[in-house]
């Protein structure tokens, strides 16, 4: 049977997620900005809208949109979709779930956030999806509808933003003091920027993969010591 997905938001993540639902699924695409959401329909073989009436007949709603619009949005669509719908806020640094008790019991609403970067999934780069659903069968029907994640699990969604926080302030200062360090050498931005993309960025990625040569696990052994 063809599930009808409505993704709520046409920005980086929306983009992500849109682009790896199921073939046997009829996509809604809704965004204020009407050309960002029928760019993403075409690419996604569905139908743009910027009305979240267009959301009416939903089986899933999924809501990538920045914190502070998504407890707003929820209020709207319950009142829009139908019984036995299931709105699944991915805003990572937003958790409604526990303080909108829906208005009518037969609506669910399921938080997923994702630890990942938006820019490097689109390049293929692996992401996770935490998930907190009290209902076993409820939550494989969600998982299905995310076969692009390298994992869909259960979990403390709270603990994403945390890890997402803390990885991209880690990596911030790490370029920044790369940078300052290099430029106190004399060495043209050119040539900085190639050391923090493909040196430091592609070191990470080697540790990450435990793909490192001997030199820089002495290294590891010495810093964590």
């Amino acid at each position: 049977m063809e599930r009808k997905i409505v993704i709520v938001g046409a920005g980086r993540m929306g983009t992500i997620v849109a682009g790896q639902l199921p073939q046997d699924c009829e996509t809604i695409i809704i965004d204020s900005n009407e050309d960002k959401a029928r760019v993403l329909a075409q690419k996604t073989g569905g139908v743009s809208s910027k009305d979240l009436a267009a959301a009416k007949d939903a089986d899933v709603v999924m809501i990538l949109l920045p914190a502070c619009a998504v407890a707003e949005t929820v209020e709207e669509l319950l009142d829009i979709v139908k019984d036995g719908s299931i709105i699944v806020n991915m805003a990572t640094a937003a958790c409604i779930a526990e303080k909108l008790t829906p208005r009518r019991k037969n609506i669910s609403i399921v938080e997923a956030k994702v630890i990942g970067h938006a820019a490097s999934m689109s390049r293929g780069e692996p992401a996770f999806l935490v998930m907190s659903c009290e209902k076993q069968e409820r939550f494989e029907f969600i998982k299905s509808l995310f076969p692009g994640f390298a994992k869909v699990e259960q979990g403390d969604v709270r603990l994403v933003e945390k890890i997402n926080s803390l990885s991209s302030q880690e990596a911030i200062r790490t370029a920044v003091r790369l940078r300052k360090q290099l430029r106190a050498m004399g060495i043209p931005e050119d040539w900085i920027i190639v050391a923090i993309r493909t040196v430091c960025a592609g070191t990470m990625k080697a540790f990450a993969e435990n793909d490192l040569g001997p030199f820089a696990e002495e290294l590891i052994k010495e810093l964590e010591s």
